[in-house]
């Protein structure tokens, strides 16, 4: 599970459930993906691989 945190505003979120390619690297002819944060529209962006439910949880209550 993917989720992401933006360092701007504080808001937690789960991204991706599962697929490990759900922001695989870009070929050399794409440009890289950005993220942006939905509460402020900030790109600092940082991404957290869950390794199941409860780590997910964790993550998003700001226990880890």
């Amino acid at each position: 599970m993917l989720c992401a945190h933006c360092r701007r505003c504080g808001r937690r979120s789960a991204v991706a459930r599962g697929d490990q390619n759900a922001l695989a690297a870009p070929g050399p002819d794409e440009p890289a993906p950005r993220l942006r944060c939905d509460m402020c529209g900030g790109r600092q962006v940082t991404l957290f691989n869950a390794r199941g439910p409860v780590e997910m949880l964790a993550f998003l209550t700001g226990r880890i």
